[in-house]
């Protein structure tokens, strides 16, 4: 409570009036944004009193962010570069006067990044654009900003992200990087973490013709000695093409089967021998050339561990000692026979059993059997990714205070697991959050809206291949006091007579916190906090003498404060 003067009473009842030494007091509460200074001065009537200054009742000593100085009878405390967690009660103190101040930290508010300028566009090369630009001069540089260049067909009404870079003012456009031969416009615009820019177009259009590209590129292959290789390539465009192994030029004939369709050529080595172990393919058309490497997986070196995805080929082999020898086959102890896609296949030495399409309940212990050995393999299929089947795209949702908000998707599978995130932060179930599964269903559920509209950010449900969200709307208005109408009330109360503080504030479920001489109020029984609605109240049901004070009402936007005298 600022004091300015005293007053003692006398045994004969007199009153004796001794004037204090502050002469100019702190304000009653100061707010700053985050990043800001915060500065408070007293002046005091003699400039050779001791001081002090105090925050939260511990004493301050000057350090590189905090500043104390004095000029006479002039003292100042400045806080440097203030954070949210410096909120707190200032008190100056000298001699047995004393003044305080509620200091308040709001978050600092950002902007999103200025527009680029300066845009320009070089057409004289052939089938490409150079495009320049300037970042904008009065742009910031403390926040991590990109440059992101979009095209758009003439005609087309969607705009295609092209390229993204954090410092160049400068890309070049190629026919090779369109998907279709037409005249193309760009734009440019800025983005940091606070929003994006407006756009700046480009103020001509090009005309690009995209060239050939590879669509499915070669894989290399693995085979025994003797099986077929095969290679398979397909292109953007329909063209003649070569193939080549070891840069020897291919033909086809007995050994080379070579096929075209369109846009897919395909290359099938039949007899292969291990002298091809570790050979080049390559194929080349038309400013188009991709290799990939033929090898050979003798028997001996064969892994008992195979992993592979759903509906790829499972080939378990391995090679007896005599070709007439006789196996049995065998998938966790129970023995397998050939049925539609199984096989079990015996050449010479060689005994194979093949699996063409694999399920998950292909996974296994397999074993080869013969009179005198035994062979393993452990053979797991991974399960095809669970993906978000509801809902396909992101979803906006408004709700008003006081409703339950659910968020809602569907998976593919039951088991799948996911992970709710909120501003990049996981979220944990617990208070008014709750995290619900319900066979291929999950659910989060908000049982009170206003933490959703305090935060005002995005939802995300997350799985390792896919994600939707769900975007609230944007932050309500302040919450303001519609009573009392000023920002200061006095009131006169006689002892033991209840004491009833009541206020109006414009949101129902809007929070408040209640404050006695800058010291937040606990709720006890000669203390009651009561909400109805709208009305927030401090009841205090017998008064005393000690109950005189300063008592703020406070809510995140407004405040009012009622200065109280208990009399006897």
């Amino acid at each position: 409570m600022n004091t300015a003067f005293l007053v003692l009473s006398s045994a004969r009842g007199r009153r004796l009036k001794i004037s204090g030494t502050i002469v100019r007091k702190l304000p009653r509460k100061l707010e700053v944004l985050e990043g800001e200074n915060a500065a408070f001065c007293v002046e005091v009537d003699n400039d050779d009193l001791e001081v002090h200054w105090f925050k939260d009742g511990l004493k301050l000593h000057e350090t590189h962010q905090t500043i104390l100085k004095s000029f006479g009878k002039t003292h100042i405390l400045v806080f440097v570069n203030v954070a949210y967690h410096d909120s707190g009660v200032v008190t100056f103190v000298t001699g047995r006067s004393k003044t305080s101040s509620r200091l308040k930290v709001k978050a600092a508010r950002h902007c999103p990044p200025i527009c680029p300028v300066g845009v320009k566009m070089d057409v004289d090369r052939p089938n490409s654009a150079l495009l320049t630009w300037d970042p904008a001069p009065n742009s910031q540089t403390s926040t991590r900003s990109f440059f992101v260049l979009e095209r758009q067909e003439v005609g087309s009404q969607e705009w295609q992200k092209c390229f993204t870079s954090e410092t160049a003012t400068s890309a070049e456009v190629t026919g090779d990087s369109v998907p279709c031969e037409g005249n193309y416009r760009f734009r440019v615009c800025c983005i940091n973490k606070y929003g994006r820019s407006g756009h700046v177009e480009f103020p001509k259009a090009v005309h690009l013709v995209p060239g050939p590209k590879i669509c499915t590129r070669l894989r290399s292959c693995e085979v025994m000695e003797g099986e077929e290789a095969r290679f398979a390539i397909e292109l953007s465009a329909n063209m003649v093409g070569t193939w080549f192994l070891n840069s020897a030029q291919l033909q086809n004939g007995e050994r080379y089967l070579i096929q075209h369709t369109q846009t897919k050529h395909s290359l099938v080595i039949r007899e292969t021998h291990t002298a091809e172990d570790t050979a080049e393919v390559t194929f080349i058309a038309n400013g188009v050339r991709d290799s990939a490497v033929l090898k050979f997986n003798p028997v001996s070196e064969l892994d008992s561990n195979k992993k592979v995805e759903t509906g790829d080929a499972i080939v378990l082999y391995c090679e007896v000692s005599h070709p007439s020898a006789k196996v049995s086959w065998f998938k966790d102890g129970e023995e397998l026979h050939v049925r539609e896609g199984f096989n079990i296949q015996s050449e010479g030495n060689m005994r194979r059993i093949v699996i063409h399409s694999a399920e998950h309940c292909h996974s296994g212990v397999y074993t080869c059997e013969t009179s005198g050995d035994v062979i393993k393999y452990n053979v797991d299929v991974a399960e095809p990714p669970v993906t978000i089947v509801e809902p396909k795209d992101d979803v906006v949702m408004e709700r008003s205070i006081g409703e339950q908000i659910d968020l809602q998707c569907e998976l593919s599978r039951s088991r799948g697991k996911v992970r709710w995130s909120k501003d990049g932060q996981q979220v944990e179930e617990g208070g008014n959050v709750q995290l619900i599964s319900e066979g291929p269903y999950r659910r989060l559920t908000i049982l009170c809206v206003f933490i959703l509209v305090r935060t005002s950010n995005d939802f995300f449900c997350q799985l390792n291949c896919c994600n939707f969200t769900y975007s609230p709307p944007g932050p309500e208005p302040p919450v303001r006091f519609i009573s009392p109408s000023e920002s200061e009330v006095e009131l006169m109360h006689l002892a033991p007579e209840r004491l009833d503080l009541s206020c109006e504030i414009s949101q129902a479920d809007a929070p408040v916190r209640w404050y006695k001489d800058n010291l937040e109020v606990e709720e006890c029984c000669n203390l009651i906090l009561e909400v109805d609605g709208t009305k927030r109240r401090l009841i205090i049901p017998m008064t005393t003498i000690d109950d005189t004070g300063e008592y703020i009402c406070d809510t995140e936007d407004d405040s009012v404060a009622f200065l109280v005298t208990v009399t006897g």
